[in-house]
């Protein structure tokens, strides 16, 4: 009654096949109206033979997205193509998870959004650059893979790619697969690049492994990042630069670059943010070398912390050197705990600095939503600071107004 009463309007179906399994008739309900569908998603798919029930909408002149999904066991035979007649003239969504890019998929060029997941892939590097290559329409990008075999991710390539992606996410099980994957692709300006690393299958892949092992040049829109932000508790990296974004995470709270400062192109960095939430459960537990770095970024103007616990430990490498980030302008502390002693230390730090050839500490910024913040005192302690701005969600304390 209800497909009745929506006569002809586009139709969103999911098809569980445990459930098609056990009743294929319900199908029959649905085929006459298999012309109006405009988006098919079928789950829990066993082999290419599961395919042969959906095929009625396989040709569907609506059909905008499919996604095609097994249970992680499924058994597929690259050599048969079950969906060679697959409309080519209105699909813009794809989504494969552990189903091979068949020969027909790899024909499309209406793509404009793509996710790629296949932990057993037994496609060569290059056929799947040159899909990327050819689909003009393509701007969007999913691609999480494992290599069956070595040779596979052997580009024979002299070049990275050129394609119009304005996203690109690359989910790897392997650091080796990563790098092949993201030298080979070539980002334009102002495309936005996220990379995640996971530890499936007993393999290790870190993005310390992902950073030593990529020339910058293939980071075509993040030659010079002037912006970093380090994200502990989401163990996160991103970047920023004036002509797109990169981001790279673990799923590890062991992972390297997230107890030693990640090895990067930091020379131009102007904005720098660490938020080191949660970091009490790294393990192995981080110390004052873990951010060394800070003392060493010449074009740093603006340092922001959220969410810290130990002050004296993350700012001890600028603290205790003047000259450290001569051209540092503005701190910011975001939700922070900030002790008094801490504020001792910063209070000498900016003076010291105001007395030397390195760029004058200009503004303080303290940000709490609790309302916890240093003493009135202590704040105006840092008269030598041109700017000191103050903001909390609770009430005003007393000594503050």
């Amino acid at each position: 009654m209800s497909l009745e009463r929506a006569k002809a309007a586009p139709l969103e179906i999911h098809l569980e096949m445990y459930e098609i399994r056990e009743d294929p008739k319900f199908l029959d309900l649905l085929i006459p109206y298999a012309q109006n569908t405009e988006s098919l998603r079928v789950s829990n798919l066993l082999t290419y033979k599961d395919l042969a029930y959906p095929l009625p909408f396989k040709s569907a002149p609506k059909l905008r997205s499919l996604s095609l999904s097994d249970n992680e066991v499924g058994e597929w035979d690259q050599s048969i193509d079950p969906f060679v007649e697959l409309s080519t003239h209105t699909l813009g969504y794809l989504s494969l998870v552990g189903v091979p890019l068949y020969p027909s998929f790899l024909n499309l060029r209406t793509l404009t959004e793509v996710d790629i997941h296949n932990y057993r892939c037994n496609l060569h590097l290059d056929t799947l650059l040159d899909f990327l290559e050819g689909n003009r329409s393509l701007t969007r990008a999913t691609i999480q893979i494992r290599f069956i075999e070595p040779s596979l991710r052997r580009s024979r390539r002299r070049a990275a790619i050129e394609n119009w992606l304005q996203y690109l996410r690359i989910a790897c099980y392997d650091a080796v697969d990563g790098r092949a994957l993201i030298s080979s692709i070539a980002l334009s300006n102002g495309a936005e690049l996220e990379f995640n690393c996971w530890r499936y299958y007993a393999v290790h892949a870190r993005v310390d492994d992902i950073l030593s092992g990529i020339s910058t040049t293939h980071l075509s829109n993040l030659l010079s990042p002037t912006s970093l932000a380090y994200h502990v508790h989401m163990r996160k990296i991103q970047l920023r630069g004036p002509n797109g974004t990169a981001s790279f995470s673990s799923d590890s709270d062991s992972d390297v670059p997230f107890t030693e400062f990640p090895r990067l192109p930091l020379a131009d960095i102007r904005k720098l943010h660490v938020d080191t939430r949660d970091w009490a459960r790294i393990w192995p537990p981080p110390d004052s070398k873990v951010f060394h770095h800070l003392s060493s970024f010449p074009a740093l103007e603006t340092f922001t912390i959220g969410y810290d616990t130990d002050m004296s430990l993350l700012l001890s490498p600028l603290l205790s050197t003047l000259s450290a980030s001569p051209s540092l302008k503005t701190l910011a502390f975001l939700n922070c705990e900030i002790s008094e002693d801490f504020m001792e230390e910063l209070v000498r730090f900016a003076s010291d600095r105001k007395n030397t050839t390195s760029a004058w500490l200009h503004r303080i910024l303290i940000v709490h939503q609790n309302g916890k913040l240093p003493s009135a005192s202590s704040i105006h302690k840092l008269r030598c600071i041109v700017e000191i701005e103050v903001q909390i969600a609770a009430e005003l304390l007393r000594d503050l107004t």
